[in-house]
C-alpha cells in the first residue's frame, strides 16, 4: 500500500518537472479568488429607485415601509438634482398619490411620518412634469389641517420645537409647491385656504394662519415668474386677509398689516406704479384712543385699494365684504367686513365719530350690524349686487 503510493507521488513530481502542470502557490490562490466576479447586487435592495417602483406597485407596500418609501424618493430626487436631471425615473405623480395617502394617516397633529411626507413632496415637485391640480389642493388641504388646525393629541404632545417644525415643513413645501406653479390661482387658492382657518375660535390657530400666508405672498413676490392676479378673485381675496386687521389680538393684527402692505406693494408694482424696493405703507395711528386703530387700518385698506381694483374685482370686494356682514360668525369678523364694505364705498366716517367712547361704537356698529342682518338699511350699491326677489 505504502510502495504504492509512494510510486504515485514520483510520478506526479517528474510530471511538474516536465512542465506539464505548473505548480499553484497559496499567494497565487489568493490572487485568483480576489479576481474572480463579485455576485450580482439585488437590485431591489440597494438602488431607491427599484425600491420606489417595487412600492408603488404592491410589493413593498406594507405600513413599516412607508418610511423607507419616503427615505427612497427623497434619495432618488437628491441624486438626480446632484447630476443636473429634470424628470424622476418613476411615475410622479404615482409618488405624490401615496405621498398624500400616508399624510391621510394622521388625523390630529402631524407626526413624523407627515413631517417627512411634506419634505418628500416639496423634493419630487422640483422635477418634470408637474403634479396635478386636483392632487396639489388636496396634499395642501390636509397639510394645513394638520399643521394649521392640528391639536396635539396623546399622553405626551408635541413641544414648541416640534410645532416650530411642522409650520416649518408645511411652509416649506407649499413653498416648493408654488415654484413648481408660479401661477395667480394657485397663490389665490392657497391663501383662501389659510383665510379660512385665520378666522378660527382659537387665537394658535389664526396666527399660525397669518403667519403662513404673509410668508407664502412675500415667497411669491421673489418668484421671477409670478403675476399678480388680474380677475375678480383678488377683489375676495382682499377683504378675506383684510378682515384680520379686525383680530382682538395685536399680533395677529400686526401680522395682518404686514400680509396687507405685501398684497398693496405687490399689486402697485404689477400696474408699473411703484419700484419693487418702495416701503409699506404708513399705517394710521391715534395714540389717544388705540382701541380705534384696527378700524382705522380697515378703513385704510378700502381708501388704499379703491382705485386700483378693476370693476369686476371691486364687485368682488363689496360682495365679499357684505357676506361678512350677514354672515352669524364671530363679531370682530363681522365688524371687520363691515367697515371693509362702507370705506370701499366712501361712508366709512358714517361709522365712527370724533367724540364717541369705544362702548358707543360697539354699540352702534352692533345695531347696525342687526339691521343689515334684518335686510335693513342696506346701502344702494350693496342692494344692487344682492339676488332679486319676488316682494
Amino acid at each position: 500500500m505504502y510502495g504504492g503510493s509512494r510510486r504515485m507521488f514520483q510520478r506526479l513530481r517528474a510530471i511538474f518537472a516536465r512542465g506539464r502542470v505548473a505548480p499553484l502557490a497559496l499567494e497565487s490562490l489568493g490572487r485568483q479568488e480576489a479576481a474572480a466576479p463579485a455576485p450580482a447586487r439585488q437590485p431591489h435592495k440597494r438602488d431607491p429607485a427599484d425600491f420606489v417602483e417595487r412600492y408603488l406597485s404592491g410589493i413593498h407596500k406594507v405600513r413599516k415601509q412607508r418610511i423607507n418609501f419616503l427615505r427612497a424618493v427623497s434619495g432618488v430626487c437628491k441624486a438626480r438634482k446632484a447630476k443636473g436631471l429634470t424628470t424622476l425615473p418613476f411615475d410622479k405623480e404615482a409618488v405624490g398619490e401615496e405621498i398624500k395617502a400616508i399624510m391621510e394617516e394622521d388625523f390630529f397633529w402631524a407626526g413624523p411620518l407627515s413631517l417627512q411626507a411634506m419634505d418628500t413632496l416639496g423634493d419630487i415637485s422640483r422635477f418634470q412634469p408637474p403634479l396635478s391640480k386636483g392632487l396639489r389642493a388636496a396634499v395642501a388641504s390636509w397639510a394645513l389641517q394638520l399643521v394649521v388646525n392640528g391639536t396635539p393629541s396623546g399622553d405626551s404632545p408635541p413641544g414648541q420645537g416640534a410645532c416650530e417644525a411642522a409650520e416649518e415643513g408645511l411652509r416649506k413645501m407649499l413653498q416648493e409647491l408654488l415654484r413648481e406653479d408660479p401661477s395667480a390661482s394657485h397663490l389665490v387658492g392657497l391663501l383662501e385656504r389659510m383665510a379660512y382657518w385665520m378666522q378660527s375660535g382659537r387665537v394658535a390657530v389664526r396666527a399660525r394662519a397669518v403667519s403662513l400666508g404673509s410668508s407664502l405672498l412675500r415667497f411669491a413676490s421673489s418668484l421671477p415668474s409670478f403675476q399678480m392676479p388680474d380677475d375678480a378673485a383678488l377683489g375676495h381675496l382682499l377683504v378675506q386677509l383684510a378682515v384680520s386687521l379686525a383680530d382682538p389680538e395685536a399680533g395677529i393684527r400686526a401680522q395682518a398689516r404686514e400680509t396687507l402692505g405685501q398684497l398693496y406693494h405687490m399689486l402697485l408694482c404689477h400696474r408699473g406704479l411703484r419700484k419693487k424696493n418702495t416701503r409699506e405703507p404708513r399705517w394710521r395711528r391715534d395714540p389717544g384712543q388705540p382701541w380705534k386703530e384696527g378700524y382705522l387700518h380697515l378703513v385704510q385698506v378700502g381708501e388704499m385699494f379703491r382705485e386700483h381694483l378693476s370693476t369686476e374685482q371691486t364687485k368682488a370686494f363689496l360682495e365679499a365684504a357684505w357676506d361678512h356682514v350677514v354672515r352669524l360668525g364671530q363679531e370682530w369678523v363681522r365688524e371687520g367686513g363691515l367697515f371693509l364694505l362702507y370705506s370701499l364705498l366712501g361712508r366709512a366716517q358714517e361709522l365712527l365719530e370724533e367724540e364717541e367712547e369705544e362702548d358707543d361704537v360697539k354699540q352702534n356698529l352692533s345695531a347696525l350690524l342687526y339691521q343689515l342682518w334684518r335686510g335693513r338699511e342696506v346701502p344702494p350699491e350693496v342692494q344692487a349686487l344682492l339676488p332679486k326677489t319676488d316682494e
